[in-house]
């Protein structure tokens, strides 16, 4: 064996790193104690073994197919699936937001938030249901029950509750009629779509409240007649009116009649504002009608709600004045903005009853028109919605009577057609609205005027 080979087989019997530490150590180029030499050796030794086992297994691996480029397939897929997991996050994300905002809308049309500037807020919660049905009425929460029981789509409701200060399209037909004695009154009509909203309001809601016996007026079964009835032959009669009766009840004192009733504050302002309107003017501007509100809401004179909830409104006040006249000895019914009071004695101090009237009107929120309060004594014609009751029998006033022949003989004369014209109005239907108040009144003063004019039957 050479030297060359006898050095590898103790190189290799020792380990290549003791061998050189040996070498350092016998030529003195490293000093170090015998047993950590010997320590050295055995953890060399250790080390020897573990790379030969390193090496064993390294061999092995050399035979195994190369994985890298599968790893790289693995790693390549799960980065799909990631991406694909995020599209359908995405999708899913998106479709969920569509449904929110679905659901929103849906939402808004059951329980509007906002119809208006003068309805904001709104919330459709907390009815008194035991008060509706102590009341007799529909328990209705929001805008979809009130489709329901209405028939009216949410969505009609909507465009005839919500309040535009400037609007396109008007909900009402206005124009003036001339007062009884003297100026003009402003009629809003409402058209179709408002007029059912409205009526079924009145049938559903407004004729279930009971009122107070002293109204007359706009009740089934009553009419000015007995207004006047009850006062016949009375020696002293006052009659006081109410300014502004209609235009002084306003959108948030209807919105709390309802809300008495048991109403949530949302139901109760879609009622209120289907049942209230603002006065408005037309301005166009370019090609686009508008229609501009010029004042606050309040009851239109010619709704078929108003009258109702006046009547409802007033209970208080008829309840109170009907004590005050009782207490006095004095009669008193209210027909619409017209009150009346009787007294049997002429010689009765009327001081201390006009005094407390005044008193309790202001507190109820109404104002007295003093230029139409009037004191009627034995010797003057005593008038009660203008049936003349200073006898035992009601009649129609020799003045009122001569009027109206008048005006059937210049119809005669001048044809319909320049009557209407002339009086503002449809003048046949004038005359035969005319006819049933005579007829009410003196049915064989009205027989007369049939026999007379055949066109009036």
């Amino acid at each position: 064996m050479s030297n060359i080979d006898t050095l590898r087989a103790e190189v290799a019997a020792i380990g290549k790193e003791y061998y050189v530490m040996q070498e350092m150590l016998r030529t003195g180029f490293l000093k170090m104690p015998q047993a950590d030499l010997d320590r050295m050796k055995i953890k060399l030794t250790e080390l020897g073994k573990v790379n030969q086992e390193l090496n064993k297994i390294s061999k092995e691996l050399k035979d195994i197919p190369d994985i890298t480029p599968i790893i790289k397939e693995i790693r390549k897929n799960r980065i799909e699936r990631v991406k694909a997991q995020r599209a359908i996050n995405k999708a899913e994300k998106a479709q969920k937001t569509i449904e929110r905002k679905a659901e929103i809308v849906e939402k808004r049309k059951s329980k509007p938030t906002y119809l208006g500037s003068i309805a904001k807020g709104l919330k459709f919660d907390n009815s008194d249901v035991e008060k509706l049905k102590s009341n007799n009425l529909l328990i209705i929460n929001d805008l979809k029950d009130l489709s329901e029981q209405s028939g009216f789509s949410r969505e009609e409701l909507l465009w005839l509750s919500y309040h535009r200060q400037t609007a396109t399209l008007d909900h009402y037909t206005r124009f003036q009629i001339p007062k009884r004695k003297g100026g003009m009154r402003a009629i809003a009509s409402p058209k179709g779509k408002m007029r059912q909203a409205q009526s079924w309001v009145l049938e559903n809601i407004l004729n279930k409240i009971p009122i107070h016996a002293a109204a007359v007026a706009f009740q089934s079964g009553k009419s000015i007649v007995d207004n006047a009835q009850a006062h016949l032959q009375k020696n002293v009669l006052i009659r006081i009116d109410l300014k502004d009766f209609f235009p002084s009840i306003k959108f948030l004192r209807v919105k709390g009649l309802f809300q008495s009733f048991g109403y949530n504050s949302g139901i109760a302002t879609v009622f209120a504002l289907i049942c209230t309107d603002a006065a408005r003017i037309g301005a166009k501007l370019g090609d686009q009608q508008y229609f501009v509100a010029l004042s606050e809401r309040y009851l239109p004179q010619g709704a078929c709600t108003s009258p109702a909830i006046t009547n409802i409104i007033c209970r208080k006040l008829d309840n109170r004045l009907s004590k005050l006249a009782e207490k006095m000895g004095f009669t008193y019914t209210r027909y619409a903005d017209d009150m009346t009071f009787s007294h049997p004695d002429k010689t009765v101090d009327i001081k201390p009853l006009l005094g407390l009237v005044k008193k309790i009107i202001a507190e109820e929120n109404f104002e007295i028109n003093e230029e139409k309060t009037l004191i009627m004594r034995p010797h003057t014609r005593q008038t009660v919605t203008g049936i003349v009751v200073n006898n035992d029998k009601m009649r129609i006033s020799r003045r009122d009577i001569r009027r109206f022949r008048a005006f059937l003989h210049q119809y005669s004369l001048k044809g319909a057609e320049a009557m209407t014209q002339q009086l503002g109005k449809d003048a046949t239907q004038y005359a035969k609205g005319y006819l049933a108040f005579v007829s009410m009144v003196n049915p064989t003063q009205a027989e007369k005027f049939k026999k007379e004019y055949a066109w009036l039957n």
